[in-house]
């Protein structure tokens, strides 16, 4: 079993890491964050000799069984000044929201029990941000609880894991706030601080991959105090920009919660609907002439907890469904609790969504929740009925 990275008894499983223990070789992570270079776990890697330059923009869509959608994306230009030694498999979970209401500490333990048993060999997880339930309006004691309980669920991982910042996973940021305006953890400093995060977004290489997690959370002057918005900055945008120079022709995979296409608007029906800011990233055409000049595969998003795989100019734009369904809440959205698994060959990326068994255990105050599972039950009932009626003919 891999030992998670640790300085002190309790394991901290962060970014900043030092080298763990283990009885196995463990892969090369090098860690760049933006102010410095970290060595996350060790071992040697071997350059090749080839170099490849022709973008290639076909892909092959694969429709899997019941774990999920398989899909090969298109083999982009790689220079061959960076390896890439051997298969992996890594994972994208995103949307935990861990709490103790409707048992979601729980809920989130089955799914890490889950990941142990059926992706004991992945290399490590990319965790999507929304790790707590909420600190925008939550009681700061609540929300450090919950950010305690996602750390203790998540250091029984038999692999390294990578954090991200969510929208709920910043203190009283929102005129609901149950903090004071002045109070010295105000922001990302106490999940930062609790999960042993020395920056918000950095980068690392692993087996010839590069691996970039960004901060989609940014901070804005508001009437009430400080609020935010979906988008990456000026700054995290120029850091990101040198950061695939300085890893040109490497295959690349990005994280980002707030994604950078999302696609609701249209599942609705919503000729209104605007994404900007809340639910897409409000510099998305910016983010998207940086990556396009490099050779990035996916982008990994989170946020709507609806999942989605939209290919936009040789880059995959991932969605997974949400670890917590709506919120420990149910599935009412149409989707169980979940993860994406991925998977190196080459330079071909692979992935599949698999869920996992979780009953939903409502508040009795949870009067909405109940009836939105009711509608999604009768709309699914009436799904079936039609497709019957159309099957056999008649009404």
């Amino acid at each position: 079993m891999i030992q998670h990275p640790a300085t002190s008894p309790d394991r901290q499983a962060s970014p900043v890491a030092t080298a763990p223990t283990s009885t196995i070789q463990d892969p090369t992570s090098q860690l760049q964050h933006p102010t410095s270079n970290i060595r996350h776990l060790t071992s040697k890697i071997q350059n090749p000799t080839s170099n490849h330059s022709a973008q290639r923009r076909n892909f092959l869509k694969k429709l899997g069984g019941a774990a999920g959608l398989t899909i090969l994306n298109p083999v982009r230009g790689f220079s061959g000044d960076h390896p890439h030694t051997d298969s992996f498999s890594f994972l994208h979970l995103a949307d935990m929201h861990v709490r103790r209401k409707r048992q979601g500490h729980v809920g989130y333990e089955v799914c890490i029990a889950d990941v142990n048993k059926r992706c004991a060999d992945a290399d490590f997880v990319l965790m999507g941000g929304d790790l707590a339930f909420d600190g925008n309006y939550t009681a700061k004691d609540e929300f450090a609880d919950q950010v305690a309980l996602y750390k203790r669920a998540s250091d029984q991982l038999k692999m390294p894991y990578y954090n991200s910042i969510g929208n709920h996973d910043v203190l009283g940021w929102s005129s609901r706030r149950k903090v004071a305006v002045d109070d010295p953890d105000l922001g990302k400093k106490l999940i930062m601080d609790m999960l042993s995060m020395k920056s918000s977004y950095y980068s690392f290489n692993h087996k010839g991959w590069h691996f970039v997690v960004l901060d989609s959370i940014h901070p804005v002057a508001a009437a009430h105090g400080t609020g935010y918005k979906g988008a990456l900055g000026e700054a995290q945008l120029e850091w990101l920009r040198f950061d695939l120079g300085k890893n040109a022709g490497m295959p690349t995979v990005i994280m980002t919660h707030i994604a950078a296409f999302c696609h609701l608007g249209q599942m609705n029906g919503d000729p209104k609907f605007n994404p900007f800011g809340h639910m897409v990233i409000e510099d998305t055409v910016a983010f998207r002439k940086i990556i396009e000049r490099y050779n990035v595969k996916a982008v990994l998003q989170g946020h709507s907890h609806v999942p989605e795989d939209f290919y936009y100019n040789g880059i995959w734009y991932i969605t997974s469904q949400s670890v917590s369904a709506a919120w420990w809440g149910g599935n009412w959205k149409g989707f169980m609790p979940g993860y994406t698994v991925l998977t190196t060959q080459g330079e071909t990326l692979q992935w599949e969504r698999r869920s996992f068994e979780w009953q939903h255990q409502l508040e009795p105050e949870d009067t909405l929740e109940r009836q939105k599972i009711a509608e999604r039950e009768a709309f699914e009932k009436e799904q079936a009925r039609l497709r019957a009626e159309e099957v056999n003919g008649r009404k």
